[in-house]
């Protein structure tokens, strides 16, 4: 546990999106008049953030091993859907239901991209229009409600003063942050995103690690998916319609490039609780949804510039060194 906190919090690799995390924290806190600081507004920011973590999560683990994946928002949804529409059957069964089509979509993801060689963005893209049609007819457009109560604890209740949702995002970053830094899999992971071809060389199994990333990512959707029908007890098809924005950018934000080989979970939370405090800040200051829209899409497009201007550098920093070693 002690090994898990110490990865989990390392400082040391997170300092842009610590950095970023606290800049925005500071001015909320003036700009809203303390409205920001009270403990409820708080409560509200930690829970809404630990709902979508999960979901950065499996981003950012795509990310790592060179991938992308533009179906997180639509497994969220349907996930939430599914765990909302099986619960005639309990909710045990409705919430593996709903994990399982996580399962699903990630998996399919991981055929397209290692088996019949798509690229991940069209590959992904791909799967989102499909899980969003299959959505869209399973609900013929119509809410769906929830019919079990105790199964709203685990996205609305709280263990004394600490959200639930909280306590297992917490503990799922800290397991995932083990995972990636100090076990093979995870190595292996950042060797790919890295250089693929080398790490082929090496003997690693790319195309069975990238399988197993794009499924991680897809569970861990689902799991953002039945949070998030836990705390609204409700699903609807505009669930995750932005999802995949809020993901890319978070995991950006804590580190993660989309050259691949970079990211800690560490700093995809910190991205994700920047971007949900920016969210509810601009909810307390009036901001217009669509213009926030347009806040967070602006977001996204500095973060990617800024991952391309420091690749660029990386890139002719290495030819500079590959050059000075040949005269």
């Amino acid at each position: 546990m002690r090994k898990a906190m110490r990865c989990l919090f390392d400082v040391g690799s997170n300092q842009v999106a610590l950095l970023i995390a606290a800049a925005i924290f500071a001015a909320l806190a003036l700009a809203t008049g303390r409205t920001f600081l009270t403990p409820e507004n708080l409560e509200n920011v930690t829970r809404q953030v630990s709902l979508d973590a999960p979901v950065v999560f499996g981003e950012t683990i795509v990310l790592i091993a060179g991938g992308l994946d533009l179906a997180v928002g639509a497994t969220m949804a349907m996930a939430a859907i599914l765990a909302i529409g099986f619960q005639g059957w309990g909710a045990t069964i409705a919430t593996f239901v709903a994990l399982g089509f996580g399962f699903a979509v990630g998996a399919a993801n991981g055929l397209l991209v290692t088996r019949a060689r798509i690229i991940p963005f069209i590959a992904t893209l791909g799967t989102m229009s499909v899980a969003r049609g299959v959505m869209l007819t399973y609900t013929h457009q119509q809410p769906l409600s929830g019919a079990i109560e105790s199964f709203a604890f685990w996205g609305a209740g709280s263990l004394g003063p600490v959200p639930a949702p909280l306590i297992v995002a917490l503990l799922l970053a800290a397991a995932l942050s083990v995972c990636l830094r100090y076990t093979r899999f995870g190595r292996n992971l950042y060797a790919i995103g890295g250089n693929r071809e080398a790490a082929y060389l090496a003997g690693i199994s790319v195309n069975r690690r990238l399988f197993a990333a794009f499924v991680a990512s897809g569970v861990l959707s689902a799991l953002g998916g039945v949070l998030l029908a836990s705390r609204l007890n409700s699903a609807t098809v505009q669930l995750g319609n932005d999802t995949p924005l809020l993901a890319l950018s978070a995991a950006l934000i804590g580190g993660a490039s989309l050259f691949g080989g970079r990211g800690t979970i560490g700093g995809a939370l910190l991205g994700v609780l920047a971007l949900g405090m920016l969210a509810n800040g601009l909810d307390l200051l009036g901001v217009e949804t669509y213009h926030q829209i347009a806040i967070r899409a602006a977001i996204l497009i500095l973060v990617v510039g800024a991952d391309a201007l420091l690749g660029n550098l990386a890139k002719r920093r290495s030819a500079g060194v590959g050059a000075v070693s040949l005269t």
